[in-house]
């Protein structure tokens, strides 16, 4: 039986022991086994698949039982570059860790992930805040939708989880780590823990985290230094403020050279590295949301 973690990159098209390819034309392959713990950890910008067509086709047939049909139901615009979507369809086979991702294929060739904002099993609904900054397929493709429009959900899985048995969350990103802001907010309070939300914003978005209730403490961003403004926000906390929340749990998302920087700034404050989960959402010279 398939196990239903979520497929990555190029896991995606190696998780079947002695299984042919479906064929098309006269192309057959064979792919090795990927153990699900291989297939979660594989979940990383540096494997943004962009498939021949006929890989990606196959991959929805292969993969099938992880792929659910879904349709456009609800459409907002939060602000010019900021678009609520919600994703309608049975998910009751589709459990859900606050913290992971979904895919979509967005092209003939090309899939994308991104991370809930809200996301109801029973009820069957699904809603993506996506960042319309218009540099690549993923912020076409959703600019794009409409409501009515039919797709496939891929998922849910990865590695960023939220971690319940921790009282503290820090939560650090930028654009593209709303969604997952305000999944984490929604957790830690339904456990009646507490969350710290650090996001570097371009100036122009510096209000965003209000458009979506959220309580954050915002940095502009520097595209010559990233994180810079962030590190010393974390250098600046000192005394009872800094040994409560040194016992934090720490998720890292958004831009690759930021969530680097971040990381090392807490392992000098003490930090331990088994506290700190890591998912860049985008790199520098790389297509990616």
């Amino acid at each position: 039986m398939l196990d239903k973690s979520f497929i990555y990159g190029n896991v995606m098209v190696g998780g079947i022991k002695n299984k042919s390819w479906p064929r098309m034309g006269s192309k057959t392959i064979n792919f090795p086994l990927s153990p699900p713990e291989l297939v979660r950890d594989k979940l990383s910008i540096n494997n943004m698949p962009s498939l021949p067509k006929w890989i990606a086709n196959g991959t929805e047939v292969l993969f099938s039982l992880m792929m659910h049909p879904v349709t456009v139901s609800q459409i907002e615009y939060l602000d010019d570059d900021l678009k609520r979507v919600r994703f309608s369809g049975d998910l009751h086979s589709a459990s859900y860790v606050p913290g992971q991702v979904i895919e979509f294929r967005i092209n003939d060739t090309e899939f994308r992930h991104y991370t809930p904002a809200y996301y109801d099993q029973e009820q069957g609904v699904c809603d993506v805040l996506f960042y319309l900054h218009d540099y690549g397929p993923g912020s076409q493709w959703a600019e794009r939708l409409q409501v009515g429009d039919t797709t496939k959900l891929m998922g849910p899985g990865g590695k960023m989880r939220f971690q319940p048995e921790h009282q503290y969350h820090f939560i650090f990103g930028d654009e593209s780590s709303l969604g997952l802001c305000s999944m984490l907010k929604s957790a830690a309070d339904a456990q009646h823990q507490e969350y710290l939300c650090l996001l570097e914003l371009a100036q122009a978005h510096c209000h965003w985290p209000n458009l979506i209730n959220l309580q954050a403490d915002v940095v502009t961003k520097s595209n010559q230094s990233p994180a810079q403004a962030a590190v010393q926000v974390l250098r600046d906390m000192q005394g009872n403020l800094w040994e409560t929340w040194q016992r934090a749990t720490f998720y890292l998302t958004g831009r690759a050279k930021s969530v680097q920087a971040v990381r090392q700034a807490l392992i000098k404050k003490g930090v331990g590295a088994k506290q700190i989960i890591t998912f860049p959402y985008w790199a520098d010279g790389k297509t990616g949301l």
